[in-house]
């Protein structure tokens, strides 16, 4: 069973490796060609609404035909939807409309994706007898390694052949994710939930996922939280760093170059976490490193010019968040039962993620009409204040509480 967790890791290493690369390349695609922050912003809102509503509505469908067959046919539309981007980039009579639409569908097949994906990954760790927590750090420090790769391979590709070609990388690195999960991943651990756990219907599966959310603080907790955060790390990602780039003397490589400091950080961060993370309580180290990893970017970026001290804060910031999302992870897998996770965690990452498309709008207007450093520095700001939460509310107590899961039920640990 650990072939299928190899399996499914390596496959996301490579499809992450390929979403990094277009992080970097379609909002820069974007700004270089109208010259205008928000109109990459819109770019970014453009991809990620579609991905958010298609992450919700997908839940009972994942539930239903398998987390299996949903990612492998959403990673084998994805390679049609994203390699046609530079396509029509490169036809001088598409409408900058077009492009925007097709971007969105890109958006959507990948929402689809991820909440397949996500809910395969606690059957296969519960397959391979891991413990969830130390199966979710070895899936976020794939995310980790391939931040770490990707965006520096992004900056040097962007400099040398431009935004448009670099988005075909993506395009084929879906493809090849699709074949992992159809060879590696089998069916034993994946199988559909039964048709008649599905509750009447689409519409009752997935008033289901939003009963169960409702029924949990913590869960209700982390949507919050990571709404906040998201809309302020878009901001930051896809608005805030190009322009301080452009602005400035670095050049494009230096995109990727931001990006390679955080996730140096972070894996680094990750394999110190995998060693100490069974003594060290999950709430007191998640509060604090996203109360000081979260905005640290967000102020480097507000207060300096001087590149070596932003990636210096990049580096220190993508260690402290490090711990964030295995974290997270294992107290979400640990709390919802195998047979709902699709449509739950569809519920909880679309509500958390819709932070993102607003973030993208909000952080072009904000450098078009505020300036940069006093854009970045609200943002900071709002971020500092939204980590205060898991120090002030008792709902996030609950992190502390560990269960152990297999894959035929949830059983809370001694």
């Amino acid at each position: 069973m650990r072939r299928g967790l190899a399996g499914l890791l390596t496959a996301e290493a490579i499809s992450l490796l390929g979403s990094r690369i277009t992080f970097v390349a379609l909002p820069w695609l974007v700004l270089t060609t109208t010259g205008s922050a928000l109109m990459a912003g819109v770019a970014g809102f453009a991809e990620m609404l579609p991905y958010v509503l298609a992450g919700l509505l997908g839940g009972p469908i994942v539930d239903r035909v398998g987390p299996r067959s949903t990612a492998v046919a959403a990673d084998v539309a994805s390679v049609l939807a994203v390699s046609g981007i530079p396509i029509l980039a490169a036809t001088e009579n598409v409408s900058y409309h077009t492009l925007l639409g097709l971007i969105a569908v890109a958006g959507a097949l990948r929402g689809f994706g991820d909440t397949a994906k996500r809910a395969l990954l606690p059957r296969v760790i519960a397959g391979a007898g891991l413990s969830t927590e130390r199966g979710t750090t070895l899936y976020d420090g794939i995310s980790r390694a391939a931040t770490l790769l990707g965006l520096p391979l992004a900056g040097l590709l962007v400099a040398a052949v431009g935004p448009a070609r670099v988005l075909l990388v993506d395009a084929a690195t879906f493809g090849v994710c699709a074949i992992l999960i159809s060879v590696y991943v089998r069916t034993g651990a994946t199988a559909p939930v039964p048709a008649g756990e599905d509750e009447g219907g689409y519409a009752a599966a997935l008033r289901c996922g939003f009963r169960y959310v409702r029924q949990d603080r913590l869960i209700i907790g982390i949507m919050s939280l990571l709404f906040a955060t998201n809309l302020f790390d878009q901001a930051f990602a896809t608005v805030f760093v190009p322009v301080w780039v452009r602005e400035g003397p670095h050049g494009p490589a230096a995109l990727g170059v931001l990006g390679s400091a955080f996730g140096a950080g972070a894996v680094a961060g990750n394999i110190l976490w995998t060693i100490v993370s069974p003594r060290l309580p999950r709430r007191a180290t998640f509060a604090v490193c996203f109360l000081l990893g979260g905005p640290a970017q967000l102020f480097a970026l507000a207060l300096s010019d001087t590149l070596w001290l932003v990636l210096v804060v990049a580096a220190v910031a993508g260690a402290l968040m490090s711990t964030i999302n295995p974290i997270l992870l294992a107290a979400v897998y640990e709390r919802v039962p195998f047979r709902v996770q699709g449509r739950v965690m569809s519920v909880l990452i679309a509500f958390s993620w819709a932070g993102i498309p607003l973030g993208g709008i909000l952080g072009g207007w904000a450098a078009d009409e505020l300036g940069l450093r006093t854009g970045a520095l609200l943002a900071g700001i709002g971020y500092l204040a939204v980590t205060l939460g898991p120090f002030l509310f008792s709902a996030w107590h609950s992190l502390d509480e560990h269960r152990v899961i297999t894959t035929k039920t949830l059983v809370t640990a001694k």
